[in-house]
């Protein structure tokens, strides 16, 4: 029976998150993402955003973010965006997109009318916008920066969330092989 939006469906339509993680798999491309870096595009493999995306929802919930919280990120587009994206969509968090050329005095509404628990920074502007209205973010416990080192106003850089993730993460047991 064919379909009308196309064709005939050979199965049942998954979720977000498992045609994220299927399409990681089967395709296994080595450069599934690109970003560029001192003037050349560097390659993301598939595995290594599949990866980032296990490690980072992981370190989510090491540092208390639970299903059903709000996760801010507030950032360019850029691959980490995405990271953060897919972790929150597998750990059952709504992400909570802030467009990254807003002032920072507009930001505090946006945060608490979402009740965020955590927000991801891009940049050191972007993390100086939080550390301005801090004190105004009513449910932000964690301000978690995509930088390689902690800026002014950050509690973790990805990189910690990631190890956090990895300290945590139990690869499934494979069978023995006869």
């Amino acid at each position: 029976m064919a379909i009308e939006t196309g064709g005939p469906r050979n199965s049942r339509p998954g979720n977000l998150n498992a045609l994220f993680f299927e399409a990681m798999e089967k395709f296994d491309k080595p450069d599934a993402l690109q970003v560029k870096r001192g003037g050349t595009y560097q390659p993301i493999s598939s595995r290594e955003l599949a990866d980032g995306v296990r490690q980072v929802a992981l370190g989510l919930q090491d540092i208390g973010v639970k299903r059903g919280d709000r996760v801010a990120i507030l950032s360019e587009n850029r691959p980490e965006w995405v990271i953060a994206d897919y972790a929150c969509l597998t750990t059952g968090v709504t992400d909570v997109p802030v467009y990254p050329t807003l002032p920072a005095e507009q930001i505090p509404y946006i945060l608490n009318d979402s009740a965020s628990v955590a927000i991801f920074t891009s940049t050191p502007e972007q993390a100086a916008k939080i550390a301005e209205v801090r004190s105004q973010l009513k449910s932000v416990r964690h301000v978690i920066g995509f930088g390689d080192t902690k800026r002014p106003g950050e509690d973790f850089t990805l990189d910690e969330i990631r190890a956090r993730g990895r300290a945590r993460f139990r690869p499934a047991p494979r069978p023995a092989v006869t």
